[in-house]
């Protein structure tokens, strides 16, 4: 074995168990502070209610931070295991969703002509792999729906994935892509992220985090300065699908240019349709619960009758067209009988960008509202996922 892949090895094995003392051990570019802020008012008090429903559940659950805000006022703050307001916090696949930002405001710029463009416009290299890439479009890349053949196995050392993430030539991995369907099915890799900021580098001849700069870090008056992993100091090329790190109240920031439908302070930023196109509960609906590198989050209810099932999806708005079947086997034991069980899935209006081990930027334009959640695996006996117990809080406190 080589030494350059037993230091990749050496890499991915170590930090296989991300630990935040972690995060300064890595090769990265920095975001400068911008010359001005934007800062969220403070609420005078947060709502005794609020305060004690979160201090409480969010204890040991290994959240680093939480924070609420409601008409650009910040109703509750916490920081835990050592975290305060300045630190810099991993965003792991939260950054996708300012990839996919950076797209949209490529397109509304004119460097990219439109969404559906073949990849091979700006990657014509990949041709020479395989000419059905050409099959491939941007907004192929943006749904997760490329069917490009790439391991997303994040405990696997020898994964693809992993080998973006440790590497030092993100170039030399994307260049030996292959193929492994046609596109169209959804199927979550970090690849598509990673392809698309080679677009918007070929397609406005800035680095992915000198453009993310002029048109996301200082246009929104980020707090504190940032910093994104590279694959090396040589090529410069950001882990686009994984590795910004920011503090929590600047992450906030996205949350609030989409909340104002790609408006910051006067200014319009993000094509509108964009954010229609990404947020609207019924854009979600059609791509399944994600769409251009944002989530939403799904819920289901049951039936025993296949025609109650169906008489719910035509009167119930933002519910999957499908009902799902199954057939539950006899359990004498527990006192459980045979039963055919239909299930409808459906979405909520609220959207969230979500990254490894509970990072988490939830929007609900309805209410105005904004919740970041930063951490390690959630914890919690009541609670079984960071981003239910997120859903919740929007739902019934607001």
């Amino acid at each position: 074995m080589s030494s350059l892949s037993s230091c990749y090895l050496f890499k991915a094995i170590k930090y296989k168990n991300f630990e935040l003392k972690y995060i300064n051990d890595f090769i990265t570019d920095t975001i400068q502070k911008p010359g001005t802020s934007f800062y969220f008012k403070q609420a005078s008090s947060t709502p005794a209610y609020l305060k004690t429903m979160l201090d409480t559940n969010l204890a040991n659950s290994n959240t680093f931070s939480f924070l609420v805000i409601r008409n650009d006022t910040i109703l509750y703050e916490n920081y835990w295991e050592g975290v305060n307001q300045t630190t810099l916090l991993p965003s792991f696949s939260v950054s996708k969703s300012f990839i996919s930002t950076l797209i949209a405001i490529a397109w509304k710029e004119g460097y990219i002509k439109h969404l559906y463009e073949p990849i091979t416009h700006y990657i014509p290299e990949l041709l020479k792999r395989d000419q059905r890439f050409a099959n491939i479009t941007i907004q192929h890349l943006l749904d997760m729906r490329s069917g490009i053949k790439s391991d997303e196995n994040y405990y696997n050392p020898s994964s693809d994935v992993l080998k973006m993430g440790f590497g030092n030539n993100i170039w030399n991995q994307i260049k030996k892509l292959k193929i492994e369907k046609p596109p169209g099915d959804f199927e979550y890799k970090s690849v598509n992220t990673q392809l698309l900021a080679f677009i918007l580098e070929r397609a406005t001849g800035k680095k992915t985090q000198d453009y993310f700069y002029q048109k996301i870090w200082k246009p929104l008056g980020m707090e504190s300065y940032a910093t994104w992993n590279i694959d090396s100091k040589k090529h410069r090329m950001v882990r686009a699908f994984c590795c910004l790190n920011a503090t929590t109240r600047d992450y906030a920031k996205l949350g609030r240019l989409y909340l104002e439908n790609g408006v910051f302070e006067g200014v319009q930023l993000l094509p509108a349709e964009w954010v229609t196109c990404t947020t609207q509960i019924d854009s979600m609906v059609l791509s399944q619960g994600y769409k251009n590198q944002w989530w939403s989050n799904e819920y289901s209810i049951s039936f025993r009758d296949s025609l109650q099932a169906l008489n719910y999806i035509r009167k119930t708005p933002h519910c999957e067209p499908n009902i799902f079947v199954y057939n539950r086997k006899e359990d004498k034991e527990r006192g459980i009988k045979a039963a055919r069980i239909y299930y409808v899935y459906y979405l909520k209006e609220a959207y969230h960008a979500e990254g490894l081990l509970g990072q988490y930027i939830y929007v609900h334009p309805k209410k105005n509202l904004i919740i970041v959640r930063t951490g390690h695996y959630w914890q919690h006996k009541k609670h079984a996922a960071a981003d239910h117990f997120i859903y919740d809080i929007g739902e019934k406190y607001f």
